[in-house]
């Protein structure tokens, strides 16, 4: 992949899925990193991406070559309103069982 044809994700933010997980690792300001012969997208975790929170602040990294689908959001505002609704949708399908 040639850097030209990197995706520019300066100042946004993203929910990304990976192959064989449900789970979505969400990031805040990626950039494309080379690290050890292997591209990644890395970036900051939001706040309000876990329940718990205990990894808000932290540098995460997510193999590019993994990734089967991405969110882009353009604010914290954005992507917290998503943790919202998300949030509210799994506690409605938790009093549905």
């Amino acid at each position: 992949m040639n850097k030209d044809d990197y995706p520019d994700f300066s100042e946004k933010y993203l929910s990304i899925k990976i192959s064989d997980s449900e789970h979505s690792f969400d990031l805040c300001n990626p950039k494309f990193e080379w690290q050890a012969g292997k591209l990644f997208i890395v970036g900051i975790v939001p706040k309000g991406s876990s329940e718990s929170n205990w990894d808000a602040g932290k540098i995460n990294a997510v193999l590019w070559d993994e990734v089967r689908s991405y969110l882009v959001f353009d604010s914290l505002e954005e992507i917290t309103k998503a943790f919202e609704i998300s949030d509210r949708f799994h506690v409605e399908d938790e009093k549905d069982t």
